[in-house]
């Protein structure tokens, strides 16, 4: 029953929506622009073993200035296929995050480039026979996004580094992402993305899980 546990509280981690989920390219809103995401994520491999994730969530942006974004950020993920002695876990997801655009793409620039930081708080609840427990576990990410525009393809790339204290420990999880926007018109698209994630609890074996995510994106 103790094993079953520590491996749902590591789990519970994985299942925050948007955690390995950048869902964005490296263009910015524009001054004064809003913007809106909705997403549904599934992983059918968590932490290396048999678990499976189901997530839904999404952020609205807004633009504070022509090259400077901040989101807000919720979701909510369940987890099937639970170790014995585990009856159901799930975690809600509230975060924020910015997007800072450090090169435009241009006639001399063929690609996009942008920073990106959030935290966002992980709140994760579990179930056994013998009763209920609950967790909360912080994720600060900090990385960058590359991105073409081929209309009406935006295909991009990522990377970042999530450093996860909970409990007087850091986890750490490295991310990398491959995904494209598909333009349905100038202010609306479907997005497409695959996350492939190294998390390393601490003190803990190290897991490895890839994440399919899809999202559709609109401007207000």
């Amino acid at each position: 029953m103790k094993k079953a546990i520590l491996v749902i509280l590591a789990l519970i981690t994985l299942t925050a929506f948007a955690n390995a989920s950048v869902l964005q390219n490296a263009n910015t809103l524009g001054a004064g622009k809003m913007g809106w995401l909705i997403a549904v994520e599934y992983d059918n491999n968590l932490g290396g073993v048999s678990e499976t994730l189901t997530g839904v969530g999404g952020y609205l942006a807004y633009g504070v200035m022509d090259k400077l974004d901040i989101f807000g950020k919720v979701g909510y993920g369940t987890v099937s296929n639970l170790p014995l002695g585990v009856n159901s876990a799930n975690s809600i997801v509230v975060g924020v995050a910015a997007k800072y655009q450090l090169l435009e793409e241009s006639k001399n620039m063929p690609v996009a480039v942008a920073a990106v930081a959030g935290y966002q708080a992980v709140t994760g609840n579990f179930s056994t026979p013998l009763g209920s427990g609950q967790t909360v576990n912080g994720d600060m990410g900090v990385g960058a996004v590359v991105s073409k525009l081929m209309i009406p393809w935006v295909p991009y790339g990522a990377v970042v580094y999530h450093s996860l204290p909970s409990g007087g420990t850091t986890d750490t999880n490295l991310e990398l992402v491959v995904g494209t926007q598909m333009l349905l018109s100038k202010t609306s698209a479907v997005v497409g993305e695959v996350s492939l994630n190294s998390y390393k609890p601490s003190g803990g074996t190290s897991y490895s899980n890839t994440q399919i995510s899809l999202a559709y994106t609109a401007k207000i």
